[in-house]
């Protein structure tokens, strides 16, 4: 067999050179690598990255040195990488493997007692600090709960990040959401709360429960990861691709106009109102504190 210069090929190509492995998210991960220098007299025609543990590939069709993408992966696991390249005669033994790399938790992947739901950074800097559990439907929900018994003004709950803080200073009877949140033990975790506004709206992106529009007049969040500096467009987010929590399975938040209201921690300008968000299209505004809405406890995790 000849290749494009003409000189017999003899052999599969030398092994390649192992170069980085990154994780890009829950499913995804890149491998770099440097082209061996012997081709085995033949062009090299590709590469591809092979997954351990379980044997997940990517290719890159091309002869020179390169990144390779493989998707498929599983959350939340350790993977590393070998590469082999491939010529007319053959395919390669493998390189060396690669450094170890954890995927990211998938959106919806369970976790704490509950389900992955995202990532926060407090500080507003796209640099995730803590991971989102939401708690389970079954036991974390409620779906009838005032605010406040009263529509009077609540010091020290206006933070739209700090739901813990927010949460906890409002743990007592007068408060019935809160204290809903605060009481419960889950799996055995008992740090519970009601989440703050922009823990709630993080909620929303990545456990949109339909494929109904967004509201366009919201969805910039300074401290989701990354940070979103601009409102939702109609398709974005898009319906989560968590299964459990599409439409009305057994995890996914209400989405009726009504029905669909949630309760976040965070207290309003006008002192007699609270802010929620409503997973019908991700709309967030106050009402007054003595209304019933529902409630879904989550907690959070240090990254």
């Amino acid at each position: 067999m000849l290749n494009l210069a003409g000189v017999t090929a003899t052999s599969v190509p030398g092994a390649p050179t192992i170069g980085t492995a990154t994780a890009t998210g829950s499913t995804t991960a890149t491998v770099s690598f440097t082209q061996p220098a012997n081709n085995g007299g033949s062009v090299i025609t590709s590469y591809t990255a092979t997954s351990s543990p379980s044997g997940i590939t990517g290719t890159l069709s091309q002869a020179g040195s390169g990144t390779i993408t493989v998707s498929g992966l599983t959350g939340d696991t350790a993977y590393t990488f070998t590469v082999t390249a491939t010529n007319a005669i053959g395919t390669s033994a493998a390189s060396a493997a690669s450094n170890s790399i954890t995927t990211a938790y998938a959106i919806g992947q369970a976790l704490g007692g509950g389900f992955f739901a995202g990532q926060i950074s407090t500080a507003g800097n796209s640099i995730a600090d803590y991971n989102l559990i939401v708690g389970p439907k079954a036991s974390a929900e409620n779906s009838s709960r005032k605010f406040k018994n009263a529509n009077t003004v609540d010091y020290g709950i206006f933070s739209v990040i700090n739901g813990p803080s927010n949460s906890a200073s409002i743990n007592d009877s007068a408060h019935q959401a809160a204290q809903f949140c605060e009481d419960l033990t889950i799996g055995g975790f008992s740090d519970w709360y009601m989440p703050a506004v922009n823990e709630l709206e993080v909620c929303y992106y990545n456990l949109k429960p339909t494929t109904t529009s967004n509201n366009t007049s919201f969805g910039g969040n300074a401290n989701a990861v990354p940070a979103r500096g601009s409102n939702y467009t109609a398709g974005n987010p898009a319906q989560t691709s968590a299964t459990s929590f599409q439409n009305t399975n057994s995890e996914a938040f209400n989405y009726t106009d009504f029905d669909g209201f949630y309760w976040s921690s965070t207290g309003a300008a006008s002192y007699g109102d609270a802010r929620y968000t409503r997973f019908l299209d991700g709309a967030s505004s106050a009402i007054s504190k003595n209304a019933y809405r529902r409630v879904r406890a989550i907690r959070r995790v240090a990254v």
